[in-house]
């Protein structure tokens, strides 16, 4: 079945139904997906070290290896409680993506352990993935698909964090740091954190936009960092504007091609990219 409204999802990825075996979860943005994945394999088991109950399988591990699947999704915890299958997929490939569909099918109707989930966590698939169609149309799996977050939840987020650590935005504040920030969940969530450092976690302020502006402005290739967030974002156009508006500021070509060079070092430190 296909769970596509955030409440739903939310619900789903805190409290599983016992009755789903398996979830299907992807989209462009990975690190939404790892950080949904994450909240749901936490939510069947707590300790996602433990190895009598957590298999954590990648696409290298199965590829042209099925019985290595089966093997996992067929084997009993031998301490009680839910056993975990993890896959983490780098790459769409149509022999994997049959594969795993095969194997979902199976474990959905019961063929291996019934008390075993399996998690995949995969890039977006297009509609004519047979995993992605195996997901959504059995009762037994539910698909997720990851999309880049709107203004409103991007928001939400922000003040939910902001107030865990007990400090906050006016509202214009908010609006301005909101409209910097990459749509990418990794990226987004260490920027807030560096904003709470900044403000000071645990001490009841409130900043306004001329303070926020202080922190924005504290490095000075603020510029160039905008415009390789927005770049390896997807989004063209204001890359190019704040490349152009780094350009004015002074910076060099040279330092353009370090920042984009740092900011990938970035990416591959929380996966995004494989």
């Amino acid at each position: 079945m296909i769970l596509a409204k955030r409440p739903e999802v939310d619900r789903f990825l805190k409290t599983p139904d016992r009755g789903v075996r398996a979830a299907v979860i992807h989209g462009k943005d990975r690190s939404g997906v790892a950080e949904r994945a994450e909240m749901l394999c936490r939510a069947i088991t707590p300790d996602l070290n433990d190895p009598f109950n957590v298999t954590l399988l990648t696409d290298s591990d199965i590829d042209g290896d099925e019985a290595r699947l089966d093997e996992a999704l067929t084997a009993l915890s031998m301490i009680g409680g839910r056993r975990l299958v993890r896959v983490r997929l780098s790459a769409e490939k149509a022999s994997i993506d049959k594969m795993l569909a095969a194997a979902l099918k199976r474990h959905a109707a019961g063929d291996f352990n019934p008390d075993c989930m399996l998690v995949v966590e995969a890039g977006a698939l297009g509609r004519d993935s047979a995993l992605r169609k195996a997901a959504e149309a059995d009762k037994a799996a539910v698909g997720i698909a990851c999309y880049e977050d709107e203004t409103g939840d991007v928001a939400r987020m922000t003040r939910e964090a902001l107030a865990g650590d007990k400090v906050g935005l006016t509202q214009d504040a908010l609006d301005r740091f909101v409209s910097r920030l990459p749509r990418e969940r990794g990226l987004m969530r260490q920027e807030i954190e560096r904003l709470i450092l900044y403000i000071g976690p645990g001490s009841s302020r409130t900043i306004d936009t001329a303070e926020l502006e202080l922190h924005l402005g504290v490095e000075p290739d603020a510029s160039l960092q905008d415009a390789a967030l927005q770049a390896f974002g997807g989004r063209p156009a204001p890359a190019q504007s704040g490349l152009r508006r780094a350009f004015a500021e002074g910076e060099s070509p040279v330092m353009a091609v370090r920042q984009a060079s740092i900011h990938l070092g970035k990416l591959r430190r929380i996966n995004i990219l494989q």
